[in-house]
């Protein structure tokens, strides 16, 4: 994926990879499968600009990215997460 990404695209590991080897301006063929956490911090603050989203992880969900996978999947589901909107309370009458 290349330039803007459009807000029904879904950011795959490709493009995960491309974020990340802009952390370090290297090919993103290089880069590690295990993420650190300076790793995911410039990942996390990458996708919100891209994406125009702001992710609200806890410690618990930010500790358990450990992989490009890991990654790949919590910012997918993000996406997912804006697109569904907010929740409705249980019980609400429209």
């Amino acid at each position: 994926m290349t330039g803007t990404p459009r807000p029904d695209d879904l950011p795959d590991r490709a493009e995960v990879l491309t974020m990340l080897a802009a952390f370090g301006q290297r090919a993103a063929d290089t880069v590690p499968e295990e993420l650190g956490s300076l790793e995911l911090t410039w990942l996390v603050a990458e996708f919100e600009q891209r994406y125009g989203l702001q992710l609200d992880l806890d410690d618990e969900r930010f500790g358990a990215v450990r992989t490009v996978d890991d990654a790949t999947a919590l910012l997918r589901d993000a996406v997912l997460a804006e697109r569904a909107g907010p929740a409705e309370p249980a019980g609400a009458q429209p």
